[in-house]
């Protein structure tokens, strides 16, 4: 039955998300039905072909984290793996920009972590940056400049330095909790603005900040590990105004048009949107917590930051519209991809969020990922119609898949850039595509079981070797050409669902 249920459930919350568009009422029964699948899709020659990583997880030597007391105690991590057993990133900048180059990707985006910048608080306030930090991050950016690649940089991606966020101190706020964390983000958004700016055009301010605080909020599995509804709500409100007090600092202070081509600095956030279905696709209770699912995650966030509409208390009534210190604070829609999550209105309720969202070992017939999530690449159109409704260019900022065996990679690749070549015919404005991620790294509670690297990075050799998967010369082949067929998906080995299986969190 499920299985039946797939393509019609998908159709149709694709079809109402063109109505919500267009602003009409419901086709009656005369209207043609949806366009017939394309045999082909083609990228602009301008389209940024990409991969994606962040500095916690790929670098070493950011123990003095939140992060990193994290995952120094016990039992927060799969087999007790440790950050600094990963890829080791500085070490390896010369291969990974190779890596880069091999896979025909001219962008790569990367996180600059403040605790390797201002290891301590005194630092941050006199503004007295890191010698080694700096040089870190100068040389990386030399050498992406040498190979031609273009920089997009995220300034928070979960990790906070210790003077701002500390789990053994988690019954006190944190992070963005903190009465200063808006003016503090405000300060480092600038300093690097000023720094890098002319080397850099693409920037995110923050990571999938429903993620941070829906798991290190709630779920307890990300610092500081409470689970307390109240304190993710106004998490989830401080976050939007650090965003905006970021977006602000980068424009003051990033005037200069990096690259030539007579643009300034391209701002966002990264957003972690999903496929939200029904349990029961008949059940009213199931839509409609569906619909706050969506709300919550997928709009909440770029209502407030595109729009400045702001539902405060989350209960899906706009209570402040177009609010002047919100409204225009992004410049694209960064957007995240991972797919579909299963909504069940008799299942576990929190306020604010609703229902709680289930993603792991679905019962359908979708093939699963080593994590245990759905592989569903219609579902990649379905949120690509849904932030088109904001009008701003669209950068997939990740878009990725466990898998060590390295059997389902390629074709997972393919069939996403496939719905996002639809999405560009339909006349959505993507500009580019990051695959998470150019190496295997630290998959945060995870561990290193989940292998999301286009290049496998061997943990148990002390030089790290690095080796490309066999999406790497389809990747390549695709970015040059710019066209990609059904036909040469349909080559493509079949998907082995959950091939080596690992636990998620």
């Amino acid at each position: 039955m499920l299985a039946a249920l797939r393509r019609p459930l998908a159709h149709v919350l694709r079809l109402a998300a063109a109505l919500a568009l267009a602003g009409c009422a419901a086709p009656d029964e005369t209207e043609p039905g949806p366009a017939p699948e394309p045999t082909e899709v083609a990228f602009p020659a301008t389209f940024s072909w990409g991969a994606a990583t962040a500095g916690f997880q790929i670098e070493t030597g950011l123990a003095d984290t939140d992060w990193g007391v994290w995952a120094a105690t016990p039992g927060k991590i799969q087999n007790g793996d440790l950050p600094d057993a990963g890829p080791d990133a500085f070490a390896h900048v010369a291969e990974d920009v190779a890596a880069l180059l091999a896979a025909g990707l001219d962008g790569y985006r990367f996180s600059i972590e403040r605790a390797r910048v201002y290891p301590t608080r005194a630092a941050f306030d006199a503004d007295a940056p890191d010698p080694a930090g700096l040089a870190a991050y100068d040389g990386l950016l030399a050498a992406l400049d040498a190979g031609g690649i273009r920089p997009m940089v995220t300034l928070h991606h979960f990790v906070w330095p210790r003077y701002m966020s500390d789990p053994a101190l988690a019954a006190s706020p944190q992070g963005w909790e903190r009465d200063d964390a808006p003016a503090v983000f405000g300060a480092w958004c600038r300093r690097m603005a000023a720094r890098y700016g002319d080397r850099v055009d693409l920037w995110v301010t923050i990571n999938e900040p429903n993620v941070e605080a829906m798991i290190g909020y709630v779920a307890g599995y990300f610092p500081p590990g409470v689970s307390d509804p109240d304190r993710l709500a106004d998490v989830l409100r401080r976050q939007v105004s650090a965003h905006a007090a970021c977006y602000d600092a980068i424009h003051d202070d990033d005037a200069t048009d990096a690259d030539g081509d007579g643009a300034s600095a391209l701002v966002s956030v990264a957003s972690h949107n999903r496929l939200y279905e029904p349990a029961d696709p008949t059940s009213a209770a199931d839509l409609a917590a569906v619909a706050h699912s969506r709300n919550f995650w997928n709009l909440w966030l770029l209502d407030a930051v595109v729009r400045g509409d702001v539902d405060l208390d989350f209960d899906d009534v706009v209570d402040v519209t177009a609010d002047p210190g919100l409204v225009g604070r992004a410049d694209y829609i960064g957007l995240n991809y991972y797919g579909t999550s299963r909504i069940n209105a008799a299942a576990l309720k929190l306020p604010y969020v609703g229902v709680v969202p289930a993603q792991f070992d679905l019962p359908n017939e979708r093939p699963k990922n080593d994590l245990g999530w759905d592989i569903y690449p219609p579902g990649f159109g379905v949120v690509l119609d849904e932030v088109a409704r904001y009008g701003l260019p669209v950068y997939i900022t990740e878009n990725g898949i466990a898998d060590a065996l390295d059997v389902n990679r390629s074709r997972f690749t393919a069939e996403h850039l496939f719905e996002v070549g639809k999405a560009i015919a339909r006349g959505i404005d993507v500009r580019g595509y990051y695959h998470w991620s150019i190496i295997d790294n630290f998959e945060w509670a995870s561990g290193f079981c989940p292998r999301f690297g286009l290049f496998q990075v061997d943990f148990t050799d002390p030089a790290r070797p690095r080796s490309p998967t066999s999406a790497v010369p389809m990747l390549a082949e695709l970015a040059t050409s710019g066209r990609l067929t059904k036909s040469a998906i349909a080559a493509l080995p079949p998907y082995q669902s959950k091939p080596s299986p690992c636990a998620g969190f």
